[in-house]
């Protein structure tokens, strides 16, 4: 069973307290300052864990070239937690939280839905990007299914896996589903179990000419390591094992910001297998892998060009391993982030 309040709840409820008064009574045009300076405040508080995150971003960027100085990425990836929280908290506040967003490649979600096949929407773990998909969709009139994990957590921080609580799931978790949710058509829940029960739903729903999102991550039934910059990173194989199933198109989806409260939502033509439809169990896999090594490329791309707003960064497997932080300073990190 999980337990029923953790130390992650009341770290999470003191961000909360913190936060929220910022969300509904300062402008968001005041959070990037006053989230920034919260972000420094951590980073030099906690320098052990600071100097550790900036040796994991220095294998990981080896060999490529990005505009920010090392330690100035590692604060600025802080940032983006911050703000997401932020606009999260200010979404349910009266009036909401209203960024300017554009949608690009609807001509992609257009053909998908022509063809009859619906289509499956594969989202990248970039800042804002959970909620701000989501809207642009709706306000273009996209109808959208959602598939996420059962224990989705109020944190957007992706630094460390979380197993939340009863009173996480509970109370915490709805805070951000539910801003959510008023965009979506449905939200399709992985069991706890390991239920494969939810892959019926999607099928349905694509059978009935829907879209259907799916965030890119590392927790599924089957998963690939892919090359990624000097490392790797993994990848379950959900969307695109959906996809050919189903025959419906596999559409990357990014989120980009292009300043502060401002979003381009950019739908990628989809990825192509171009094999016969009569394949064996094992080529099957070949293909499914093939596709997520695709995206890992692609992913790549967009992460190079906004290095601050991804959040994996912490996630990859590098060839050689950075300088670990002590473990109680890790601890105070996780608390404090």
């Amino acid at each position: 069973m999980r337990p029923r309040f953790t130390r992650d709840d009341l770290f999470e409820l003191m961000a909360i307290a913190v936060l929220t008064p910022i969300a509904w009574l300062l402008p968001p045009a005041a959070w990037q300052p006053v989230g920034h300076a919260i972000s420094v405040a951590i980073a030099r508080l906690w320098p052990a864990v600071t100097r550790a995150r900036v040796a994991t971003l220095a294998a990981a960027l080896r060999g490529h070239t990005i505009d920010l100085p090392l330690a100035d990425l590692r604060v600025a990836i802080l940032d983006g937690y911050m703000e997401e929280r932020l606009a999260i908290l200010r979404a349910h506040r009266p009036g909401g939280w209203r960024p300017r967003l554009r949608l690009v490649g609807r001509e992609h979600l257009e053909a998908a839905l022509a063809g009859g096949t619906g289509g499956v929407l594969w989202t990248a773990p970039f800042s804002h990007a959970d909620l701000v998909i989501k809207m642009a969709l709706a306000e273009s009139g996209f109808a959208l299914d959602h598939l996420s994990a059962s224990t989705r957590g109020f944190s957007p921080n992706a630094c460390f896996q979380r197993h939340p609580s009863r009173f996480g799931m509970r109370v915490l978790s709805p805070l951000r589903t539910r801003v959510e949710d008023r965009h979506l058509r449905a939200r399709i829940s992985m069991a706890s179990d390991g239920s494969l029960a939810y892959a019926r739903q999607i099928d349905r729903r694509l059978r009935a000419n829907g879209l259907v999102s799916i965030r890119a991550g590392q927790h599924g039934q089957r998963t690939v390591e892919a090359r990624f910059l000097a490392g790797t990173i993994r990848l379950a194989t959900g969307a695109p094992s959906l996809a050919l199933a189903s025959g419906a198109p596999l559409l990357p989806v990014f989120s980009v910001r292009t300043g502060p409260g401002v979003y381009d939502v950019v739908v990628e033509p989809p990825l192509r297998d171009d094999a016969p439809p009569e394949h064996a169990a094992g080529d099957r896999h070949r293909l499914v892998d093939a596709l997520t090594r695709s995206y890992a490329r692609l992913l790549e791309r967009y992460v190079l060009r906004r290095p601050q707003d991804w959040s994996g960064w912490y996630t990859m497997r590098l060839g050689a391993k950075p300088a670990a932080a002590p473990l109680a300073a890790s601890r105070a990190a996780r608390k404090a982030v």
